[in-house]
């Protein structure tokens, strides 16, 4: 109750103070200025109008005794700006496009006459970061129109980014940081997928349309490096969608998109030798041979918009339907155990019969008596989604403005696993919404937002849906494993936030603070895992290690934060701009609605018996001492500032990443989350395939059975960065300008996982053999970064623009530098961290990437016969043409050596790792040598001691792809068409060689089994009024 009732009064003390301050920059854009007549002496008193071109919104400012204005709250549109003072003309400019997040100085030179008088200028906004040093990249309904995106994703065009790289399950790392570090927001608020990470997708990316239809959005803006103290709850930048408005105008469309095997190429590539062949998708059919087909896909999205007034001026709405429909298939190939061997394990134990006949028995050939060989299958993927979007804007008077937005989809999913007999089931729904408030006068203007996000996803797998037998693991021999869970992952978030601004001389102030609320919850339970380290173990039914999870409950967590900031943006000189802002955050401690965590907080309380756990509402220590500064420095230099010189050093936290306390959730304080029984006690336990998770309980309620409890260190500080950047930006022209510099960091105090109480190398038994091994999470990761940047940006003229983007990077971490829960890479040696610093999974040496959108002149040759351009010009005209190019250095390569010691790694000799094929474009054989890595003999518990391969020591081949679209659009009257679209993906059908295996315990270890899809193609219908 204390809590809630310091929220309000927080907020309640913000809105007081909004007569004097307020400011935001994530959704809306900030114009500066300063007023002078011709001699150069500033003119105070003008008053500045910006009147948005298509709904007619007005924001207005009024020059101080420097001269000097600041627009804040600007929404994204095209605006016509209006300087007006008494004594001289009215000084008008139209066309100017602000787009969010931009922070833009706009020099005005008044010319002495009447107010009736009128100077007209035309220019555009500049391309010029000169307002402050942090590094903004947006995609504008133009790139998002023309750019070609599979499925209509515009999360497939965030990597064009500098910095900027996907990660997995709608992740991405911005310059080397942490992948669960970003925010995604649209309008400002939070819009992340998953209740316990910020992810474009719901969790594990089982849905095609992430965050908002690609038709309700306006642009995508991305904040990085030093950024503005006004963002917060983020570690490595921000993802905003802002979303599109009615306007005084009836527009709309209707679409769809399809995709069909007819129009992909084949693959011409065999994944055993990658040698050219009539295609790589066939299937053995005993009756016919081989047989060479596409698979089927069908695929289908369709939808509309329409949007306009209710009332002109005043009263705007804009609604989106978007809908999938897949169904496609395509070639698996796995390793199954052959019937030989299945039939000896079922003889030797008949409980073996139901789990191994999941798989299906090879369709290659193989050599008699042999254990396992490989199948080709036919695998399915099914997808449907319906979802909407909704907003509202209402231009109450010329002072306040409220806009509104709710957004609802309900996707699901049936996805293929191996084995193709035990699918997974994904169900979903999510419901997002925001109401936003702007005030203004003409000296402050303030901003509330209001926000709720809601998901929820159910997944489960058909070994535990409907056969409910434990899975297996055969590490050696055949390598073959099933599993099988049931999760529900469901919850909400609430954001409330309020910014203000003014202008003080040369001081543009900036205030702001906002709650949010995170109520994330779970579900879990999984069959039992028997993992063998080889066949004739499993053959005898001696398992290495037993695994029993018994899950949680379902439970429902409690989280929140507060954060506070002040920013001065000072104008020192007409040419130099400081940006200084202070940001402080205070995260809450997790906690759980009905008291079901269970955390002991050190190693030295898990490992006594019984385990002793710190109170659940206090299960770590919370972090007080986030002041987050962050200073910049923009100089232009030059006649008219051509040349901007931009240095800032700033620091970001995040909170802890919610699913790491998931596993801490419990039954009870008796029934851990997960048993690991390894050594001993599976013999003296007699644990064994079929035994189950009730069974197991059984045994624990009639003897002493030892336990492993996860321990969260208490004392885990928030993660935080530092981080640097300094460029140069020189524009060519008003719409051509290049961009150079260098960006670096360093992030500290990062959770990284580790095991404890493991089994000695060589007996196998663990040190304290009344517990078992058990999860410990402390914050002893860190990671570094240092990047050269380059870009070339060109904007639309002359009929076409394009963008082009290179970084020399490298980023390193002792395990992944991340601390999202679903990235916790362990070290090889728990007595040596230092041995593990390499490069990151993500890191890449090389990247670059480039788009172009052109728009034909085509239709200008037919002359000026109106005649000849009716008759051809349906023809001729209105061809548009877009791509994309990217490439990139190879992926690094952790070679390992499978074995009960987590991420271990083999010795590697002084020879050449990378085997020198006669054909190294291909490597028909191997990518890497295997006689150059050198297995270290193991012990009854894993290796004996550490292998000497370095962490990520070797690198994959590098990748480059093409993407084109091309438009025919057939204009039907003058805001009216329809377009006609072809989208093909790997254009030239390059075959980019996959990874090699990496597992020096498997036959095919070095060798490159898999390439890159061929070119697939879309096709796209719209209607457009």
């Amino acid at each position: 109750m204390l809590r809630r009732v310091s929220v309000v009064g927080f907020f309640c003390i913000l809105m007081l103070l909004g007569n004097k301050l307020a400011y935001s920059q994530r959704t809306t854009a900030n114009l500066y200025g300063t007023v002078k007549d011709a001699t150069g002496a500033v003119i105070p008193g003008a008053t500045v109008t910006l009147t948005n071109e298509l709904t007619g919104g007005q924001v207005s400012a009024t020059s101080n005794e420097f001269g000097e204005f600041t627009a804040a709250f600007v929404p994204v549109g095209r605006y016509e700006m209006r300087v007006e003072v008494r004594g001289f003309k009215t000084y008008v400019q139209r066309g100017i496009e602000l787009s969010a997040n931009q922070q833009i100085r706009f020099p005005v030179t008044l010319e002495v006459g009447g107010l009736t008088e009128v100077t007209t200028v035309t220019a555009e906004a500049p391309i010029l970061q000169s307002a402050a040093v942090q590094l903004v990249d947006r995609f504008s309904r133009l790139q998002l129109n023309e750019l070609p995106q599979g499925k209509r994703d515009f999360t497939a065009l965030l990597d064009l980014q500098n910095g900027v790289r996907f990660d997995k399950q709608g992740l991405f790392t911005v310059n080397g940081l942490a992948p669960g570090g970003m925010s995604i927001s649209v309008d400002g608020v939070d819009a992340a997928g998953d209740p316990e990470t910020p992810s474009v997708s719901q969790f594990q990316g089982f849905n095609i349309i992430n965050v908002m239809s690609q038709e309700a959005i306006q642009e995508v803006s991305v904040s990085k490096g030093v950024m503005s103290a006004e963002i917060g709850r983020t570690f490595s930048g921000n993802i905003n969608v802002i979303s599109k408005t009615g306007t005084n105008n009836f527009h709309g469309s209707l679409f769809e998109t399809f995709q069909n095997e007819v129009l992909n190429a084949w693959n011409g590539w065999t994944p055993q030798n990658l040698r050219p062949a009539p295609i790589g998708t066939c299937v053995p059919d005993p009756s016919k041979g081989v047989t060479c087909k596409k698979t089927p896909i069908r695929y289908n999205q369709f939808g509309g918009s329409v949007g306009g007034p209710i009332i002109k001026d005043k009263l705007f709405f804009f609604f989106t339907y978007e809908g999938y429909r897949n169904h496609s298939s395509s070639i698996g190939v796995i390793t199954v155990p052959t019937p030989e061997m299945k039939a000896k394990a079922v003889a030797a134990v008949p409980d073996y019969k139901e789990v191994l006949d999941l798989w299906m028995n090879p369709t290659d050939p193989y050599v008699a008596g042999a254990n396992s060989s490989t199948a080709r299958y036919v695998t399915n993927l099914r997808q449907n989604d319906n979802h909407f979007v909704g907003r509202g804007d209402w231009q109450i008077n010329p002072n306040n403005t409220l806009a509104g937005r709710f957004t609802a989809g309900n996707p699901d999913q049936v996805t293929p696993r191996t084995p193709p007999t035990n699918p997974r089931v994904y169900t979903g729904t999510t419901r997002s919404a925001n109401l936003t408030w702007t005030h203004s006068r003409s000296r402050w203007t303030s901003e509330a937002r209001l926000g709720l996000n809601f998901n929820d996803t159910h997944r489960e797998d058909k070994i535990h849906s409907d056969y409910r037998f434990p899975g297996i693991d055969i590490r050696r021999d055949v390598t073959i494993s099933v599993d099988g869970e049931s999760l529900i992952l469901a919850g909400h978030t609430y954001t409330i936030e309020e910014v203000m601004a003014t202008t003080k001389g040369r001081h543009t102030l900036k205030l702001g603070g906002a709650y949010h609320a995170a109520t994330p919850g779970r579900y879990d339970e999984e069959v039992p895992i028997y993992r063998y380290a080889n066949l004739n173990d499993f053959y005898a039914n001696k398992p290495e290690r037993a695994r029993y999870t018994f899950g949680q409950p379902r439970y429902y967590g409690r989280a929140w934060d507060l954060g506070f900031f002040l920013q001065d943006d000072f104008r020192l000189r007409p040419n130099v701009v400081l940006n200084l802002g202070l940001r402080y955050e205070y995260y809450s401690t997790f906690k759980e609605k009905d008291d079901k965590l269970y955390n002991p907080g050190t190693i030295a309380n898990a490992l006594k018996v019984p385990a002793v756990f710190l109170p659940p509402d206090s299960i770590y220590k919370t972090d007080k001492n986030n002041f987050l500064p962050r200073v910049g420095l923009s100089w232009g230099l030059g006649k008219g500032q051509k040349t901007v010189i931009r240095s800032g050093f700033g620091v970001t936290v995040a909170p802890h990443n919610l699913r790491n306390f998931s596993s801490l959730v419990y039954v009870d304080e008796s029934i851990p989350f997960r048993f690991d029984f390894t050594g001993s006690d599976i013999a003296r336990l007699g644990l064994k395939y079929p035994i189950s998770n009730q069974q197991v309980l059984d045994i624990m309620s009639k003897q002493d059975v030892p336990r492993g409890y996860r321990v969260w260190e208490q004392d885990s500080p928030n993660p935080y960065t530092l981080q640097w950047m300094l460029d140069v930006q020189q524009e060519i022209r008003p719409t051509l300008v290049v961009q150079l510099g260098y960006v670096g960091n360093r992030a500290n105090k990062i959770t990284m996982a580790h095991n404890a109480n493991y089994p000695d190398r060589v007996t196998g038994e663990r040190p304290f053999p009344a517990v078992l091994t058990f999860g410990y999470d402390d914050p002893s990761d860190f990671s570094y970064y240092h990047a050269l940047q380059a870009s070339v940006r060109k904007r639309l003229s002359n009929r076409y623009s394009f963008n082009f983007n290179y970084t020399w990077s490298k980023a390193m971490a002792i395990a992944q530098g991340d601390f999202w829960a679903g990235n916790n890479t362990r070290v090889q040696d728990e007595n040596n961290y230092q041995a593990d610093l390499g490069p990151t999974d993500n890191d890449r040496t090389h990247v670059a990437s480039a788009d172009l959108i052109y728009d034909t002149p085509f239709g200008n040759w037919l002359g000026t016969s109106t005649t000849l351009r009716r008759a051809t010009g349906w023809v001729v005209g209105g061809w548009r043409f877009a791509g994309i190019l990217r490439a990139n250095s190879g992926r690094p390569l952790n070679v390992v050596q499978r074995s009960a010691y987590e991420f271990s790694r083999p010795d590697r000799s002084d020879g050449d790792p990378y085997y020198s094929a006669p054909d190294p474009g291909y490597y028909s054989q191997w990518y890497l040598n295997p006689a150059t890595f050198i297995r270290v003999p193991e012990g009854k518990g894993g290796p004996l001691r550490p292998g000497n391969m370095g962490k990520n020591a070797l690198r994959a081949p590098g990748y480059w792809n093409i993407d084109i679209s091309i438009v025919k659009s057939f204009r039907i009257r003058e805001e009216m068409a329809f377009d006609v679209r072809a989208e093909m993906f790997n254009f030239l059908n390059h075959p980019n060689l996959g990874s090699p295996e990496v597992d020096v315990t498997r036959p095919l270890f070095g060798r490159i089994t898999g390439v890159t899809s061929p070119r697939t193609m879309q096709i796209s219908l719209k209607f457009v009024f």
